[in-house]
């Protein structure tokens, strides 16, 4: 057993050494014996009292008794032992005189949660006296500290993220910790990866993204170890507003659904001209739509004479007074190709030629360089192979072009066209190959034909796919943006930049996710454009409108706005002049009900 440290003190003393006190009274006692001339005699046997134990911990205690030698010279020991084990002697310990003497021995090393015994036995000339057992019981050990967690201001705030800080001690434990936040405080509905097996105290931090503009969200540090799991303080912070901002769109009475695709506005006036579909009573109808600069109002897009079903894909204004808009019709079965003009406040169906042994055909986009001059490109099914098309527009008659067929493809079909000269056209979209693997593809106009253009596949793409090209002239640039995606993978945005000639160069471009898409593009200048589509946060979260800007030298998120309880939101259409754009598309929502949605980026 471990040696204690023995503990004498004499009851009747205060104030003074137990020790000191002790010879000084066994002298005075002596004096007064003297001078009575009674000198002190043995004549009885010690008294022993065994007390309460003291100063217990869950690892020590002091065990105490009071002895008492009555006037001889004698001996002392504690005895100790767990309850029910064996008894050990403590120290031996001498003592003399007639004062009553405070003992104790200090028992260290103890068990928690344990009772122990102890007797305090006496000896002298005229015998022996034992008392006891006192029994005491341990403490319980207190768990050791847990982590100590500091939350601290946020950082890096923007319309769609922050860097949410803080301090961790993990105070001697290996410690996880993470942060929680939400737009309620209290109510953690979110938090950012575990980081494990932090050993020494630091500064911590987190960045978070996928957030909601101009909204207040609340957090804190959550650290956990083996001692136990410790919350900071709750701080908040406030996302920044967003550039691109919602416009009221009105949608046809009675409609089940109502989608804009695309949308084209004037450099000079800033009014912009969107299309798209409803469906009312099951029949789609074309819906048209006008921007004066501060609010939508509807046009009345012309119908197809005898069509149960007319939509409208793609549009272009090269003038206030003057847009074109394509898309498709059905009377019966299959679609045709459609075009209308828009012309000092009418809309009216053009004649549009059909390819040659086509049996369905539609027209997804049209890009002008004067008011006289457009390119329209979609797709035909010819001898039962879906094939990317084009046709010229000269006011006012349509005329086909003939379109190269990609090597070894299987289909292949035209989503983007922009125009800047009669001479320089771009038309990008897809077409499978020998291998079904799905790839981009892209066709240059020269003026007298178009030719397949060279695209190097970002690195593992096991998909490719562009849905928009946009052009600028002086020089004569143009930026094309679609997605890829690798195998089993999802999807992610993608951009290149052409220069003319044969030269197509792969950007980097940003992922919210790995599920985004670009779906349409615009340039106001050479060093700026702006690109929209989709993204989703997550498996559990809805779809929701993505926005990206290009400044030149690299792509950068902007902040996008999303109508209150969509479970659904895109944009698919964008028109750029100068800072501002508009973009285009529809949500869904609570009810599965599709809604045009606008959006404004001053």
């Amino acid at each position: 057993m471990t040696r204690k440290r023995h503990i004498t003190r004499i009851t009747a003393v205060i104030g003074i050494s137990a020790v000191a006190y002790f010879t000084v009274l066994l002298l005075f006692a002596g004096i007064v014996t003297a001078c009575e001339g009674v000198p002190p005699t043995c004549t009885e046997g010690p008294t022993v009292t065994a007390t309460e134990a003291s100063s217990v911990t869950y690892s020590s205690a002091y065990i105490n008794g009071d002895v008492n030698p009555n006037n001889c010279e004698g001996t002392y020991k504690f005895e100790f032992r767990k309850a029910g084990g064996f008894w050990v002697e403590e120290f031996t310990h001498s003592m003399s005189g007639s004062i009553t003497t405070t003992v104790q021995e200090w028992e260290p090393s103890l068990q928690p949660e344990t009772t122990y015994e102890y007797k305090l036995s006496a000896t002298t000339s005229k015998g022996s006296v034992t008392k006891g057992p006192v029994s005491f019981t341990t403490l319980s050990k207190p768990p050791p500290p847990g982590p100590i967690v500091t939350t601290e201001a946020a950082t890096g705030i923007s319309g769609t993220g922050a860097t949410l800080n803080g301090s961790v001690n993990p105070n001697g434990f290996a410690t996880t910790y993470k942060f929680e936040y939400g737009t309620k405080t209290g109510e953690w509905t979110k938090s950012t990866a575990s980081v494990s097996d932090l050993t020494t105290s630091q500064k911590v931090k987190a960045e978070v993204s996928n957030l909601e503009p101009e909204t207040t969200y609340y957090f804190r540090v959550y650290a956990t170890n083996s001692a136990g799991t410790v919350t900071g303080n709750h701080l908040s912070f406030t996302t920044s507003a967003a550039p691109w901002k919602i416009k009221s769109t009105p949608n046809p009475a009675g409609a089940s659904d109502s989608n804009l695709y695309d949308v084209s506005c004037n450099p000079s006036t800033k009014a912009c001209t969107s299309v798209g579909k409803s469906t009312v009573s099951g029949a789609d109808i074309p819906i048209a739509q006008r921007w004066n600069g501060t609010s939508w109002s509807e046009q009345a897009p012309a119908k197809k004479s005898g069509a149960t079903h007319t939509r409208l894909f793609g549009v272009d204004c090269p003038s206030e007074i003057r847009c074109l808009a394509v898309g498709n019709y059905q009377s019966s079965g299959t679609p045709s190709l459609l075009s209308e003009l828009w012309n000092e406040g009418k809309w009216s169906v053009q004649t549009t030629p059909l390819p040659a042994e086509s049996t369905s055909s539609e027209f997804t986009a049209i890009g002008c360089n004067s008011t006289a001059n457009c390119t329209a490109v979609g797709s035909a099914v010819i001898g039962g192979v879906k094939k990317a098309i084009a046709e010229r527009w000269a006011s006012p008659t349509w005329t086909l072009s003939s379109i190269p067929f990609p090597e070894g493809a299987k289909w292949s079909q035209l989503d983007g066209v922009d125009c800047l000269w009669s001479n320089f056209c771009v038309a990008v979209g897809r077409y499978t190959n020998s291998s079904n693997a799905e790839k981009s593809l892209a066709l240059f106009w020269n003026g007298t034909s178009w030719s397949l253009q060279t695209l190097t596949d970002p690195s593992g793409a096991t998909k490719s796919t562009l849905l928009d090209v946009a052009c600028t002239p002086s020089p004569n640039v143009c930026t094309a943006v679609g997605s890829w995606k690798i195998i089993f993978g999802k999807e992610r945005t993608m951009a290149y930049r052409f220069t003319g000639g044969s030269t197509w160069t792969l950007q980097t471009t940003p992922n919210p996710t790995e599920t985004s898409v670009f779906q349409d593009v615009s340039c106001a200048t050479e060093t700026s454009c702006a690109a929209v589509g989709s993204w989703v946060p997550s498996e559990s979260e809805p779809t929701k409108t993505l926005a990206a800007d290009w400044n030149g030298s690299s792509w950068s998120i902007q902040t996008t706005q999303n109508p209150a309880g969509a479970t659904f939101s895109s944009l698919f259409g964008v028109s750029c002049q100068e800072s501002s754009c508009m973009g285009v598309g529809w949500s869904t929502n609570s009810s599965g009900t599709d809604t045009t949605l606008s959006e404004f980026r001053e």
